[in-house]
C-alpha cells in the first residue's frame, strides 16, 4: 500500500469522524456514548478496513505466479525483442525491459525480464551463455518495493 493511499484513506476517515461526530446529537439518541467516541469508532473503523482492503489486495498481487529476472552483460545493440525470443525457448516471457539512462537514453548493458515461474527457473541456465559476444549474467532480481 503507496503513502498516497494511506493519505487518502485518511482523509477519509477523517471527514467520516467528522460527519458522525456531528450528526450523532442530532440523532438524539438515547442512553448513547458521547460523540467524540463514536466519531473515533468511525475513523478507527474506516482506517482499519481500508488498511485491510488494501494489504489482502496487495497479497494477491504478490502471489501472482510470475518471476523477474536481472540479466547482465548484455550487449548495448541488443533489442528486446532479440533477448525476448532467446527467453522464450525456456518458457512464456511476459515482458521484457532494457534499462537506459542519461540525456542519450543509451542502453546501460541490463535488463529485467519478466517469465512465468517454471520458465524463469529453467532460463538461470542461460547464465554465463555467449550472447552477441557477451557472456550473459542471469539471476533472479532482487525484490524492489513498489512506488505509485
Amino acid at each position: 500500500m503507496s503513502i498516497l493511499s494511506v493519505i487518502k484513506l485518511c482523509a477519509v476517515a477523517a471527514t467520516l469522524s467528522l460527519v458522525g461526530y456531528y450528526t450523532m446529537p442530532i440523532l438524539i439518541m438515547v442512553d448513547t456514548p458521547e460523540p467524540s467516541i463514536f466519531a473515533t469508532g468511525l475513523f478507527f473503523g474506516v482506517l482499519l478496513g481500508g488498511m485491510f482492503a488494501g494489504l489482502s489486495s496487495f497479497a494477491k498481487c504478490k502471489s501472482d505466479n510470475s518471476n523477474v529476472l536481472y540479466v547482465g552483460n548484455i550487449p548495448f545493440n541488443a533489442r528486446e525483442d532479440e533477448i525476448q525470443r532467446l527467453f522464450e525457448a525456456y518458457g512464456t516471457v511476459k515482458a521484457v525491459r532494457l534499462v537506459t539512462g542519461g540525456p542519450s537514453k543509451r542502453p546501460k548493458g541490463y535488463g529485467f525480464i519478466e517469465m512465468d515461474n517454471k520458465g524463469a527457473i529453467e532460463a538461470l541456465a542461460l547464465n554465463g551463455s555467449e550472447f552477441g559476444g557477451r557472456k550473459l549474467r542471469v539471476n533472479a532480481a532482487k525484490s524492489k518495493t513498489v512506488r505509485e
